[in-house]
C-alpha cells in the first residue's frame, strides 16, 4: 500500500469519518441542519395557517438545536487544547525553545494544553508546528524526558507530510498485527526514530518513552479510581491536584512501575524496528525517576476547562454538561465512596459469573484469585496498568473495601482509599489484605453477599468503641446484652447453638466427670453442651444481662450461672476445675488485656485438669477487624504458662476464617 493522499483519505473515511470535520464545523453544521429541518416543516405546515402549530414547531426545534449545541460545545478543538502562556512558565519556555532548536526550527512553536497524558505536534494551517502537551506529563515528567519527547514529536512535522502524519496516527490508533498500514508506515517511523536517536540519544529517548507510558497509565488509573465514579457530578476541580499528590506523596507512579514485569515491552513497534535495545530493564523500579515535574500548576481556569473535557469524555459524550457543577474530590462524602466501591464489587462478581457460567459469590472470586485466574475476569478495571501487584489484588480490593465499609471503616485521607480506619482506630491496608487472600492465606473477615437488614457486628463495634473511649474495656458487654434484650442490638456471636469446634471436641472425647468452668458463657449454649457431658458445670459472664438471659433460656438447667469478671475472678476458683472451656472470650478484650486474661484462665485449672481454648486466629502483626482481637500464635502459646503444658494445638484455616483449637494440661 502506498501512502498517497487518496489512500489516506479512504482510510480516514473508513476508520475515523468524523475526524474529517473540525468540531466547530460539526457544531455549525448540526445547528444549521436542525434549523433547516424546522424551516422545511414550517413551510409544509404554513398551508394550515395555524399560529399555535407554527409556534410549537419553532419552539421544539429551537430546543433541539440548543440541546445539540450544549452537547457538542465541549468537543471543540479550541476547548480541548487551550493555548498555554509560556511567559508564566519560564522553565517550560526554555525547554520548548531548546527542543525546537534541536529539531531544526528557527522559532519556538505555540504550546497548547491537553487534558490527557500525551505529547503531539500538530501542523498548523501555515505549516508550522503546534506543540500539544498533556498537563499530567508536565506535572510528572522530568525535564530531560519531556525535552526528548518534544524533540521526537516536533520531528514528525518536519519529516512527514500532512497526509503521512495522518496515516501514522491512524496506524497507532487502529493498526493491527499484519495490517498493510503497518508496512506502509514503517519507513516513516524508521526515519523518525533514527533522527530522534541521533539528536537526543537512544538511551534518553527510550527512557523518556517508557516514562511517558507510565505517567499515562498512572493518570488513567487515577481517573478510573477517583474521578470516573463521580463523573455524573460534573468536572472535578482538584483532578490534577489530586493526581500530583498521588505521585508525589503516595508513590502512585513508582508503584505502577514496580509491578510491571521487567521484560514488558512498552513500545513493541519500536523494538521491532530497531531490534534488541533498551526497551526493557532488569530493574523496573529504576525505569522512572522520582517525579519532579516541569509545571506544577497552571491557571485555575485552564485546569477547569481541561477537567470539563475529561468529564465529557468519561460521560462518553453524553449528557448536558452545561448543567453539571464543578466539585472537589476531597469533599465527597464517605457514603458516596462506599456506593462507588459497591458498584465496582458488583462488576467483579458479574465478570466472575460470566467466566464460570453460573451464579457466583464473593468467595468464588477469592478462589479464582488463588488459582491465578483473576486475570481472566473481564471488567473495566483490568484494561490498564495499575499500582497493584497482581490481577488478583485488583479483583479482591473492592470486595474487601465493601466488607470493611459495611463495618463502619472509613478512609482517613480522600486520596488514599486503600487505607481504612475502623471505629476502634485500627488501620487496614486493603492492598496487603487482598494480596494475602490471593495467596490463599486466611484473611479474617467474612466477605459475604448483599446484606439483608442490619450488620450483625455493627452494634458490637459501636458499643465497644464507645466503651473504650470511656476507659471501660469490658463495659460494652453489659450494654450489648441489655440492648439485645430490648431488641435494640444484635449479639453477633449468638448462634443459638454450641460452638461447632466444641461439639467436635466433645464428640471425640465423650463424657467426663468432675467440675467444669465455662468462661464468658454469654447466653449459655456452650455451658449446656459441657454440662451434657456429665460435668458439674459453672458458667460465668461479666454481663448481668447475659446471665439473666441464659437462666431464662434454660430454666431447668443444671448449670450454675453467675456474674463474674475474668480479670478479677473469685479466689476460690483458683485451681478448682477439672475442665476449663474458654471460647472466644479473651479475644473479645482489647489486646493490652490479653496477657492478663490468658493468665487468669490458666489459673482455673486444677492439677490433672484440662483447658480447652477455641479462638479466632491471625498471624503475628496481622490485620485486626476489631472487635474481636483474634489471637496470634504467641498468644495461644502463652496459655502454656503458670504450670500448664501444651497438648494439641490445631491451626484451622478455611479461607475466610482462621481459628485455633488447643488443649493444655496441668500435671497432677
Amino acid at each position: 500500500m502506498r501512502l498517497t493522499r487518496r489512500n489516506v483519505l479512504r482510510l480516514r473515511l473508513a476508520r475515523e469519518p468524523s475526524s474529517l470535520l473540525s468540531e466547530g464545523a460539526k457544531l455549525v453544521a448540526g445547528v444549521v441542519a436542525i434549523m433547516a429541518a424546522a424551516a422545511g416543516l414550517l413551510l409544509v405546515s404554513s398551508v394550515y395557517t395555524i399560529p399555535e402549530v407554527v409556534l410549537l414547531v419553532t419552539a421544539a426545534f429551537v430546543a433541539c438545536a440548543f440541546a445539540f449545541a450544549v452537547n457538542r460545545w465541549p468537543r471543540r478543538l479550541r476547548w480541548r487544547y487551550p493555548v498555554l502562556a509560556l511567559d508564566d512558565h519560564p522553565r517550560l519556555a526554555a525547554l520548548v525553545a531548546d527542543a525546537a532548536r534541536l529539531a531544526g526550527y528557527e522559532s519556538a512553536p505555540r504550546v497548547r494544553l491537553s487534558a490527557f497524558a500525551f505529547v503531539r505536534a500538530d501542523r498548523s494551517w501555515r505549516g508550522t508546528p503546534d506543540l500539544v502537551l498533556g498537563l499530567p506529563l508536565l506535572m510528572a515528567l522530568s525535564e530531560p524526558d519531556l525535552h526528548a519527547l518534544m524533540v521526537r514529536e516536533l520531528l514528525t512535522v518536519k519529516l512527514w507530510r500532512r497526509h503521512e502524519h495522518s496515516a501514522v496516527l491512524l496506524f497507532l490508533h487502529h493498526g493491527t498485527e499484519g495490517d498493510e498500514l503497518r508496512q506502509a508506515c514503517r519507513p516513516l517511523r524508521q526515519a523518525l526514530w533514527a533522527e530522534a536517536h541521533s539528536l537526543v540519544g537512544r538511551e534518553r529517548l527510550a527512557a523518556a518513552s517508557r516514562a511517558e507510558v507510565f505517567v499515562k497509565s498512572a493518570f488513567n488509573w487515577h481517573l478510573t479510581r477517583y474521578v470516573a465514579p463521580f463523573a455524573y457530578r460534573g468536572a472535578a476541580l482538584d483532578m490534577y491536584e489530586s493526581f500530583l499528590w498521588k505521585i508525589q506523596w503516595d508513590g502512585l507512579l513508582n508503584r505502577i512501575v514496580q509491578h510491571v514485569q521487567a521484560d514488558v515491552t512498552i513500545h513493541p513497534e519500536e523494538e521491532e524496528l530497531f531490534g534488541e535495545g533498551p526497551w526493557s530493564t532488569p530493574d523496573p523500579a529504576g525505569m522512572v525517576a522520582a517525579p519532579s515535574g516541569v509545571v506544577q500548576r497552571v491557571d485555575g481556569g485552564l485546569e477547569l476547562r481541561l477537567a470539563k473535557v475529561i468529564n465529557h469524555r468519561l460521560l462518553e459524550h453524553g449528557g448536558f454538561s452545561l448543567f453539571n457543577k464543578p466539585y472537589r474530590l476531597d469533599e465527597i462524602p464517605a457514603a458516596d465512596w462506599s456506593l462507588a466501591t459497591e458498584q465496582e464489587r458488583e462488576a467483579v462478581i458479574e465478570a466472575a459469573g460470566k467466566l464460570l457460567g453460573r451464579p457466583v459469590a464473593a468467595l468464588d472470586v477469592v478462589e479464582l484469585a488463588v488459582a491465578g485466574r483473576a486475570g481472566e475476569l473481564s471488567w473495566w478495571h483490568t484494561e490498564q496498568l495499575c499500582p497493584h501487584a497482581s490481577p488478583g489484588v485488583c479483583a479482591l480490593l473492592p470486595l474487601f473495601d465493601v466488607a470493611l465499609r459495611r463495618k463502619g471503616y472509613v478512609h482517613e485521607h480522600p486520596f488514599v482509599q486503600r487505607e481504612l480506619v475502623g471505629p476502634l482506630g485500627n488501620r487496614v491496608n486493603l492492598v496487603e489484605l487482598a494480596a494475602k487472600a490471593a495467596r490463599g492465606e486466611p484473611y479474617g473477615i467474612l466477605l459475604g453477599g448483599w446484606m439483608e437488614g442490619r450488620d450483625p457486628e455493627a452494634d458490637a463495634i459501636r458499643l465497644a468503641a464507645e466503651s473504650l473511649a470511656e476507659g471501660d474495656p469490658v463495659g460494652w458487654f453489659e450494654r450489648l446484652y441489655a440492648e439485645s434484650a430490648a431488641g435494640d442490638a444484635i449479639v453477633p456471636w449468638d448462634s443459638h447453638s454450641p460452638h461447632y469446634l466444641l461439639v467436635e471436641w466433645a464428640t471425640a472425647h465423650g463424657s467426663g466427670q468432675g467440675r467444669a468452668l465455662v468462661v464468658g458463657a454469654g447466653l449459655g449454649d456452650d455451658a449446656e453442651c459441657v454440662a451434657g457431658l456429665g460435668y458439674e458445670t459453672v458458667a460465668f459472664d461479666v454481663s448481668e444481662s447475659a446471665i439473666r438471659l441464659a437462666k431464662e433460656r434454660f430454666p431447668e438447667s443444671r448449670v450454675r450461672y453467675q456474674t463474674a469478671d475474668l480479670l478479677d475472678p473469685p479466689t476460690e476458683w483458683r485451681h478448682a476445675f477439672d475442665l476449663v472451656v474458654e471460647i472466644m472470650t479473651v479475644q473479645a478484650l482489647p489486646e493490652p488485656l490479653h496477657a492478663q486474661a490468658v493468665a487468669a484462665v490458666g489459673e482455673f485449672v486444677r492439677p490433672g485438669g484440662t483447658l480447652l481454648v477455641i479462638a479466632s486466629g491471625r498471624e503475628e502483626g496481622g490485620p485486626v477487624f476489631a472487635p474481636p482481637w483474634p489471637l496470634t500464635p504467641s498468644e495461644i502459646a502463652a496459655f502454656a504458662g503458670g504450670g500448664l503444658e501444651a497438648g494439641t494445638i490445631e491451626d484451622l484455616r478455611d479461607g475466610e476464617r482462621h481459628r485455633w483449637r488447643a488443649t493444655f494440661h496441668r500435671p497432677a
